[in-house]
């Protein structure tokens, strides 16, 4: 990564993001970064191909939240669609943060994901035939529980998922200590409230809805309904929010092809195609355009970051051209 190359995200952007976040002023916070070992620590642990953007614009600043609130026990809501970036995001925020001595953790929902039983059970008959991934394939009730006695400083144990066992389908996988004192909670749906209109039309699918699918996108709103108790934790929530909705299509391929190309082991062609169809057609677009986030940040279907929005300002709000295909 050129740390110095050129960005898209502007200045005054930045500016409002930092104050945003309480901390200071961007050429100041600009400074201390390049000066301090937190500087030196992210480039040495990001991808060599990043854009300096997701450097600057989110690693940092979620490096620098987690410094700013050192001590404390705090929730972070990360949101994006599959293939974004988030969990490359993650891998590094937890790496930097480890050589930093920071304590940030990054939990996935998909590690809460139900034990094999009840999981299938809960994927049963869903016309897109993924065995995961969509509401109501989580243990909220454990996913509670840990969140409550982490806030309360209890010993807890996080479960991991592998989503490589029985044959694809996944299990769940053991468990790990959670003593961090920043959480950071991400996941494809993250933040997603049942306030959409689920009959409205989607003009990014080529395909319309078929019956089956449109009756399970019904069935899915008050299921999401039961995630509110755990996004209300939160103390911020972030959004990667994709320009173009249809760019699962592409990052997803992407993804999956440097999987096979690393592990030799990725979704097959027929599997793919109908993971990247649940996604695009179980949760109407709207859920993710009015996402009630602290912090937007717009990325393109190459995975450029364009613009920052903080919702909550009065003189900002998420451009109109977001999430439209």
């Amino acid at each position: 990564m050129d740390p110095e190359g050129q960005r898209v995200i502007s200045n005054s952007d930045q500016q409002r993001l930092l104050e945003h976040l309480g901390l200071g002023d961007v050429d100041n916070w600009f400074a201390l970064q390049r000066h301090s070992k937190r500087h030196q620590v992210a480039i040495d642990q990001w991808h060599p191909k990043a854009a300096p953007d997701w450097l600057w614009s989110v690693g940092l600043p979620l490096l620098s939240l987690g410094e700013k609130w050192r001590g404390e026990r705090r929730v972070l809501g990360l949101s994006a669609l599959p293939g974004c970036g988030k969990t490359t995001l993650g891998q590094w925020i937890e790496a930097a943060a480890n050589a930093l001595d920071l304590s940030i953790r990054v939990v996935s929902l998909d590690d809460f994901y139900f034990e094999a039983d009840r999981l299938d059970a809960a994927m049963l008959g869903n016309p897109w035939g993924v065995p995961r991934a969509l509401p109501g394939s989580h243990d909220l009730e454990l996913l509670q529980d840990c969140l409550q006695r982490w806030r309360r400083r209890e010993d807890v144990l996080m479960p991991c998922f592998d989503k490589s066992k029985r044959e694809g389908r996944g299990d769940r996988s053991g468990w790990r200590h959670c003593k961090a004192d920043l959480l950071i909670l991400e996941g494809w749906f993250v933040g997603c409230r049942p306030n959409a209109d689920s009959t409205a039309d989607e003009p990014h699918l080529e395909i319309p809805l078929s019956p089956d699918e449109f009756e399970w996108r019904q069935s899915l709103q008050p299921v999401l309904a039961h995630y509110e108790d755990v996004w209300s934790c939160f103390n911020q929530l972030w959004q990667l929010r994709a320009t173009d909705f249809n760019a699962p299509l592409l990052w997803k391929r992407q993804q999956e092809a440097t999987l096979q190309a690393e592990r030799g082991a990725s979704l097959s062609s027929s599997e793919l195609d109908q993971f990247i169809r649940m996604i695009l057609c179980s949760l109407p677009s709207s859920c993710f355009q009015t996402m009630s986030a602290d912090v937007v940040v717009e990325v393109d279907p190459d995975r450029t970051l364009r613009r920052i929005h903080l919702p909550g300002a009065i003189q900002d709000s998420p451009s109109s051209d977001s999430l439209t295909g």
